[in-house]
């Protein structure tokens, strides 16, 4: 509700009670023992029989509806200005750190959509075949991961910088120091899982036949990599939660 309307209520109910107020006086009824202004006399005639006066009503008060309206004038009153005050309180400015937030909470999605466990796949295989990223065969997962550093160095910058803006002991640094080591650990465990598929290959295509040892090592790290990898991807989802309550 604005000043001017608020201001147009106040005046339209202080009007309203002064008009009825006004018309409650105008309406008292005069002296009827008053004596009328003296006039000539008309010719005599037979005079009516003589009649008392009604007493005057010294304690009359005004009729009762008149303080219901006045009651209801002043509610109205106090609504608008409760409700304007309540308006009038200044709307809290964003915190300076939210676009770090926000962008920080973009880059971190994008990473954690896409550092995946096919994607490392894709590049061990690509590391053993000697092309790691340009040229290789899947040009759509070639850009992905050439992507993964840069993002990486966008979304801990501005999370670091959020960290530093929010304060000690704020949910937004916890966020912020929760995710940066989220993004950190799946990081590094996509980048171990393509160097466990990487040496897969080199052992299992080896021009001579690997031993048996040698062969389940090399499956047995590739499992370890991908279970670090799908551990560090949960982490990273439920970090990412807590940092889009804030961002």
């Amino acid at each position: 509700m604005t000043r001017l309307v608020r201001t147009g209520m106040v005046l339209m109910v202080l009007l309203m009670i002064g008009g009825l107020v006004a018309s409650c006086d105008s309406e008292q009824p005069v002296d009827p023992t008053g004596e009328p202004p003296a006039t000539e006399a008309p010719p005599a005639t037979e005079a009516p029989p003589a009649t008392e006066a009604p007493p005057a009503d010294e304690d009359a008060e005004a009729p009762w509806w008149i303080l219901l309206i006045v009651l209801f004038g002043l509610f109205i009153l106090i609504i608008a200005l409760f409700v304007g005050s309540k308006r009038r309180k200044a709307v809290p400015a964003p915190a300076a750190w939210k676009p770090n937030a926000q962008h920080g909470y973009a880059e971190a999605r994008w990473l954690a959509d896409n550092m995946t466990e096919p994607l490392a796949i894709w590049h061990g295989d690509a590391k053993f075949e000697g092309d790691d990223t340009a040229g290789a065969t899947d040009s759509s997962r070639a850009r992905v991961w050439d992507q993964i550093t840069p993002r990486m160095e966008r979304a801990t910058s501005e999370l670091y910088a959020l960290e530093a803006a929010a304060g000690p002991n704020s949910s937004a640094m916890r966020a912020s120091q929760a995710t940066i080591s989220a993004l950190n650990d799946t990081f590094g465990a996509i980048n171990a899982r393509s160097d466990a598929r990487a040496a897969y290959r080199t052992v299992s295509d080896a021009d001579e036949a690997p031993s048996a040892s040698e062969l389940t090592a090399a499956r047995d790290r590739e499992a370890r990599a991908a279970t670090s990898l799908t551990e560090a991807q949960h982490r990273l989802t439920a970090a990412l939660t807590e940092l889009s309550a804030i961002a």
